[in-house]
């Protein structure tokens, strides 16, 4: 007896599930750089999905310290990587090779803010890329996100969405959605008089992760090389949503501007 097309099709969709999770952990994710992090994670980022950051506070819309997590992020990996952005908008590489991203592996392209989201969508489909970076000035429906999954799906290209913007962030299908912005350092205190600060911190927050826990983490940025973070001890989410209000902005290394 011949098999229905359905199961049929069931049956290749199982085996390609099954051959996509006996890959090794280079395949799967992409290493963030900071142990913790990526064991939190199982391995690191997921390739294949596309992910969702978010600046904090007066970060909110240029994304500084998001954009220096994603390029140093893909400093570990290989390959092109494609940076999307509105027209008129401009890529400050001088903080991208800072973060250890190198200016030859980037190509960027401009569309028109109508045709961003297609555009996007486009480019995640090329196979033979790494990673797709865009940055996004007004939200994206939960229709147009779906899209940008499914795409990132058939090719194994990773997606990055930077939401560049103040608006509220509507739920999405992306894999996961990260916060990022300053957190204060502590002093260093003899008697009454406060001697110095540390350098400062960053707020590392897991908002949402398909399948998994909200996680956040503090790390400190007095790190030795460019492509790494050292990491801090994690917050509990407690304390650190008590910190929020607390939080202050440094200054802006490696942002793109919109």
């Amino acid at each position: 007896m011949k098999d229905r097309p359905g199961m049929a099709m069931l049956r290749d969709s199982v085996a390609r599930i099954e051959q996509r999770y006996q890959k090794n952990c280079a395949t799967l994710y992409l290493k963030t750089g900071l142990a913790d992090v990526d064991e939190a994670l199982k391995g690191g980022l997921r390739r294949g999905v596309v992910h969702e950051f978010l600046g904090e506070g007066y970060d909110r819309r240029l994304c500084a310290r998001p954009t220096r997590f994603i390029a140093q992020i893909l400093a570990h990996a290989t390959g092109p990587v494609i940076w999307v952005m509105p027209q008129g908008a401009g890529l400050v590489l001088a903080g991208l090779r800072q973060a250890g991203l190198s200016a030859e592996r980037l190509l960027c392209i401009e569309a028109e803010p109508s045709r961003l989201a297609g555009t996007i969508e486009d480019v995640l489909r090329s196979k033979g890329v790494t990673a797709v970076v865009a940055d996004l000035a007004e939200p994206l429906s939960l229709t147009a996100s779906r899209r940008l999954s499914l795409a990132a799906e058939a090719t194994g290209v990773t997606g990055f969405l930077l939401h560049r913007h103040e608006h509220f962030v509507p739920p999405s299908s992306c894999w996961t959605r990260w916060r990022i912005g300053a957190a204060p350092s502590d002093p260093l205190c003899i008697g009454r008089r406060t001697l110095l600060s540390f350098p400062e911190t960053v707020s590392l927050v897991l908002l949402r992760c398909r399948g998994g826990d909200s996680l956040s983490w503090r790390i400190g940025t007095d790190h030795v090389s460019p492509s790494s973070l050292p990491l801090a001890a994690a917050l509990a989410h407690d304390t650190l949503a008590k910190e929020t209000s607390a939080w202050r902005s440094g200054r802006a290394v490696g942002a793109v501007r919109a």
